[in-house]
């Protein structure tokens, strides 16, 4: 017969990795009676209360099992379903890191619930398109977030959106997800300008054997960042406004800083329009500007006003055939 020492790491291990026992399974198993089963239980509480650990054995009179339950610091297996969807959605991971970690959230499910869970799930997982660059990050990204604790400098082998290489030594300051990727905000060290990089973008990177920087040096406002760069192009912010034809929720949801400054009542079937003001970087918001179409009137600063013109512009040529063309003049490009 086993100790009851063996008997207890036995139960706590397997309830840990989500298995289920009823109390005759672990009796038949070691041999013993319910009641010797249930003192184990007993004792495996009183260690966890002693401890001061904050979670219990108990038992589902509706399974008839015994299930190891994490008071107040339990994923519900609503938050990890939810966890998961946003993962599949955003489509940030490859494939690999993707499967890893849906089933690594999908193992903290009850089991009798990770079925249905599976359920909802299943025809999403098989669907799954990554992006493009098929990279891996989740590495990448613990290794730069430890660069940002410690304060280190890193030298990196780096490629543009262009396809142009270079090795800058930069200072990492922030990591930040925005629209599909996840970007690194970090200061040239040479130039001594902050920029933004796209982490798949990083191929090589070390560690350079500078001074470190105190955390409270380097920290970086993220919430300003999120605020009045929501586009994740670096540049100046300055106060855009535009009148808005268009969903104004949608509008504000996209621009954290956009306020509406004024309301203006069409006759029907026009549909009424408002005047937004918004403190953004003009590069990232060029872009969301020009795809609201005909929903949307920059008014101020001028010079934005000239910029959205002359795209509409190049437009209208390249859809004329005036520009375009294989061997003729091309559009130019802005952003």
């Amino acid at each position: 017969m086993k100790s009851s020492a063996y008997r207890q790491l036995y139960i706590l291990n397997a309830l840990q990795h989500h298995k289920q026992f009823t109390k005759v399974e672990l009796a038949e198993h070691f041999d013993t009676s319910f009641r010797t089963i249930q003192r184990d239980i007993s004792a495996l509480n009183g260690f966890f209360e002693g401890e001061g650990l904050d979670q219990r054995i108990d038992y589902n009179s509706a399974q008839h099992t015994f299930e190891l339950q994490l008071r107040d610091h339990q994923l519900t297996n609503a938050q990890i379903l939810v966890t998961i969807k946003i993962i599949l959605a955003n489509r940030a991971l490859n494939v690999t890191e993707t499967n890893e970690l849906t089933d690594a959230l999908r193992q903290l499910v009850s089991p009798d619930q990770r079925l249905l869970v599976d359920r909802i799930i299943n025809i999403e997982s098989f669907d799954y398109a990554p992006l493009q660059h098929n990279q891996p990050l989740i590495d990448r990204i613990w290794d730069f977030s430890q660069f940002i604790l410690k304060g280190e400098s890193v030298k990196m082998s780096y490629g543009s959106r262009l396809q142009q290489q270079s090795t800058p030594e930069i200072l990492p300051k922030a990591i930040f997800f925005s629209e599909f990727y996840f970007y690194l905000i970090a200061t040239d060290l040479n130039a001594q300008e902050e920029r933004f990089y796209r982490i798949d973008r990083i191929q090589e990177y070390k560690r350079l054997k500078r001074p470190r920087v105190t955390t409270y040096a380097n920290r970086y406002d993220e919430g300003a960042l999120r605020k009045n760069i929501p586009f994740m192009y670096n540049g100046p912010a300055e106060d855009i406004v535009f009148e808005f034809w268009g969903i104004e929720e949608a509008a504000l949801d996209r621009l954290p800083s956009a306020k509406v400054i004024a309301r203006h009542p069409h006759p029907a079937p026009a549909r009424d329009s408002v005047t937004i003001r918004a403190h953004a970087s003009d590069k990232g918001l060029k872009m969301w500007v020009l795809s609201q179409g005909n929903m949307l009137k920059v008014l101020s600063p001028q010079h934005f006003v000239d910029e959205v013109k002359d795209v509409i512009a190049q437009m209208q040529s390249l859809y004329n055939g005036d520009i375009g063309n294989h061997d003729g003049e091309q559009p130019r490009f802005f952003i």
